[in-house]
């Protein structure tokens, strides 16, 4: 036997094998209805808020913000009559003028330790009304200007929308343009 047919030999016994089987069955590659395709997805969002605590063991719970409030009312009182501090639009409190010494820092503690506790009140009450957070910020400056002794330094709105301006509290915004005319007397 030479190679050439050598090589053909494993060629004639796979022939003969595959002869000897059985012929496979017909696989259709077609259905009688089209293929149906459920899909479920889920997506979560998770939005983060750079004004919330990270650290939520570190988060104080409301009772001991609104007791702080309370304890910190005649300091947040007398910074307003000095005017010193003012009520922004955000139902925050804004410093105006820092005092020389000792007395300016603590002012700025007092009034960040301040804002701190109204702000987590506020999201607090955000969350569980299910509303926007500047919905209730809205709300407490609203309540905060009424409320605001004469003279206090509080924002108003501007002369343009979405525009702020200080203003001391029972002061007009708008001044009258013209004086009003005094009656004269006529004689007749």
């Amino acid at each position: 036997m030479q190679w050439s047919e050598l090589s053909r030999l494993p060629m004639v016994f796979g022939a003969l094998i595959l002869s000897a089987c059985k012929q496979l069955p017909a696989i259709p590659l077609t259905t009688p209805k089209p293929l149906e395709v459920n899909l479920n997805m889920r997506l979560d969002i998770y939005q983060y808020r750079g004004d919330e605590p990270l650290d939520k063991e570190a988060a104080k719970s409301a009772s001991e913000a609104t007791q702080r409030l309370r304890n910190r009312m005649e300091e947040i009182q007398t910074l307003k009559n000095n005017q010193l501090v003012g009520e922004d639009h955000r139902g925050l409190l804004l410093v105006r003028e820092v005092p020389a010494g000792d007395w300016g820092p603590q002012m700025q503690k007092a009034v960040a330790a301040e804002n701190e506790d109204r702000m987590q009140l506020m999201r607090r009450k955000a969350k569980e009304s299910n509303r926007p957070l500047h919905e209730i910020e809205s709300e407490q400056w609203r309540l905060r200007t009424q409320q605001a002794n004469t003279g206090e330094w509080i924002e108003v709105p501007g002369a343009t929308p979405g525009s702020f301006q200080w203003k001391r509290a029972g002061a007009e915004t708008n001044p009258p343009a013209t004086p009003p005319a005094t009656p004269t007397k006529t004689t007749p």
